[in-house]
């Protein structure tokens, strides 16, 4: 049976529609309860699971449809509607739908029926979709939007030439020292400018976020947050223990590499418009012309498998691959999912840089595990916690690594790929800076905005030391202003490390057996989200990125990639 088949799908979805859809299935429970069998609580969790996915699927594609265009009025009103008016008729129906699936003496038939996993699932979620928090969900929905407008109309002016932050951002990489600072001035500019504005969005957020923990006795929003974060296998504590693991040694391998930099750039201080262009690794900007990239990409995915190189060619005629950087595009990239028309979607801002090639490869590691577990007929287990789901980008960076010269020559390509190891060590240390800030604003919601901006200038200098922010420290406390995640997903980042510890042991395995790595990484993408990311890691094989020693023994491996450009430790 398909469960995704949604027989009275409307025309157009609207909150009346689905108000009547939950309301005739909530009708159903007591009957489904009382029956001797399961089998009429089987019958409505299917056609639960099957407006779920059309839900799912209809808010994909509004929301996905706005980012391309966030300056199109019709665009933004639609997604408005269905972000205040679909949202909370849903997250209602659901909660209500919930609840009853976990009181149910049928739960046990159920979750054997689909997966033992379903329940912890459930149990998960019902927190955070308490009814009592309708509104401020959608008050923080709309302050998220907000901020996304800010970032997507961006633009600032370089040697007289207006540019998006995008662009501007491909000057960092120049060789000319007077270039990068130039952009470095603009990009900076530009952000201080907007500080005000986005402070106060944050602030709001972070009341209203407490005031959410509250109304479900919470202290704090941090375990609500991990709650909505999925997070089942492990806590703050064990999060924690991980950021001791990246300080003791990922931050002393990111502290020899910026000295190196130093050196070759023949500079007595690494400064903030220096750090970006790194002369052993760095490659020129415009390296992989946007018209060029997914013809080339094409040709890495049919290396690798042709049935990843088939996915992708059905995403380019499908049109499901936004590429190119343009003004009133929504910043940064992601793959959404369309679950009841059973295929992903990507979007990116390529500007013609060798990140580009990165952040393509990565969306669509994503969008690899969406079409290897298509096949789960649950919604809610189909897509993975965003800690196991960057297992499936990030380690698909790792290993296009070998098909990569389609992209670069002998040399390039050589750069790219320490390039990434490098990435790797400086991109835990960052993500590090991110979790701890976030744990601290949560633990003092009544901050004030310079208050914030302290806490993470004083968490930087943790993580990252040894760049030089003298006479610009302004700067330095406002860089997590450009971090969405901070303000669309409170404890999304941490996620990437935890992931990160996978990708590098899945090249690892790949340098010994490439069969076997991906043979790994399908698997892992046919998993879905019918298991916590522990019980993944176990299952394929991985180190726990919790394992106190998993860090240390990865950084010395990073060391090794990274052996020629880290000069020896002064006498």
């Amino acid at each position: 049976m398909d469960y995704l088949f949604f027989r009275n799908r409307p025309d157009r979805m609207t909150a009346e529609f689905v108000r009547g859809e939950y309301d005739a299935l909530i009708a159903r429970i007591d009957g489904a309860e009382s029956a001797a069998t399961p089998d009429e609580w089987l019958k409505l969790y299917a056609d639960w699971n099957a407006l779920k996915g059309y839900i799912s699927g209809e808010w994909s594609r509004t929301s996905y449809a706005f980012a391309k265009h966030m300056n199109d009025p019709e665009l933004e009103a639609a997604d408005s509607y269905i972000r205040r008016e679909v949202g909370p008729v849903t997250s209602d129906g659901d909660f209500t739908m919930t609840g009853a699936l976990l009181r149910s003496r049928h739960r046990g038939a159920i979750g054997g029926e689909h997966n033992r996993h379903l329940m912890r699932v459930y149990e998960n979620e019902l927190a955070p979709l308490a009814p009592v928090n309708r509104d401020l969900r959608v008050r923080v929905s709309d302050l998220a939007q907000r901020y996304s407008k800010i970032s997507a109309s961006a633009g600032v002016t370089i040697d007289g030439e207006e540019m998006t932050l995008q662009r501007a951002g491909t000057f960092l990489g120049s060789d000319d020292r007077a270039v990068r600072m130039r952009a470095f001035d603009a990009v900076r500019a530009w952000h201080l400018e907007q500080r005000g504005e986005r402070a106060a969005i944050f602030g709001e957020m972070v009341k209203l976020r407490h005031r959410m923990a509250a109304n479900v006795g919470y202290d704090t929003f941090t375990p609500l947050g991990y709650l909505s974060m999925e997070r089942m296998d492990y806590g703050p504590d064990d999060v924690a223990g991980f950021r001791e693991s990246v300080r003791r040694h990922a931050v002393p391998l990111q502290t020899a590499l910026y000295r190196r930099q130093e050196e070759q750039l023949g500079v007595d201080a690494l400064r903030p418009w220096d750090s970006p262009y790194d002369p052993a690794l760095t490659l020129p900007p415009g390296i992989v012309p946007v018209e060029n990239q997914l013809d080339t990409a094409g040709r890495i995915f049919d290396a690798l498998s042709p049935v990843l190189g088939g996915h992708f060619t059905k995403m380019r005629e499908g049109g499901w691959i936004d590429l190119e950087n343009r003004k009133g595009k929504r910043g940064g990239a992601f793959c959404t999912g369309f679950a009841d028309e059973g295929h992903p979607a990507i979007l990116c801002n390529s500007v013609g840089d060798a990140d580009d090639v990165r952040t393509l490869v990565h969306e669509m590691g994503h969008a690899f595990q969406g079409w290897e577990s298509g096949g789960i007929g649950d919604v809610a287990l189909r897509m993975p916690s965003a800690d196991v789901g960057e297992i499936h980008s990030l380690g698909m960076e790792m290993l296009s690594l070998r098909h990569i010269d389609q992209f670069f020559s002998p040399e390039n390509a050589e750069k790219f790929r320490r390039g990434r190891w490098k990435k790797s060590v400086q991109a835990i240390c960052y993500i590090s800076i991110v979790d701890e800030f976030q744990h601290w604003v949560y633990e003092n919601p009544d901050a004030t905005f310079d208050e914030r901006d302290q806490a993470w200038e004083r968490i930087w200098d943790i993580y990252r030391p040894g760049i030089d922010y003298s006479e610009i420290e302004d700067f330095k406390r406002t860089i997590w202003y450009g971090q969405a995640h901070i303000f669309r997903s409170p404890f999304y980042y941490i996620d990437y490390a935890i992931a990160e510890t996978g990708a590098m042991q899945l090249a690892l395995i790949d340098a010994e057996d490439h069969d076997r790595a991906m043979e790994i990484y399908m698997n892992l993408c046919r998993i879905g989200g019918t298991m916590s990311v522990l019980d993944i890691f176990k299952a394929a094989g991985l180190r726990s990125p919790f394992d106190p020693d998993v860090i240390r023994d990865l950084m010395a491996h990073a060391a090794r990639e990274l052996a020629s450009l880290i000069p020896p430790a002064t006498p």
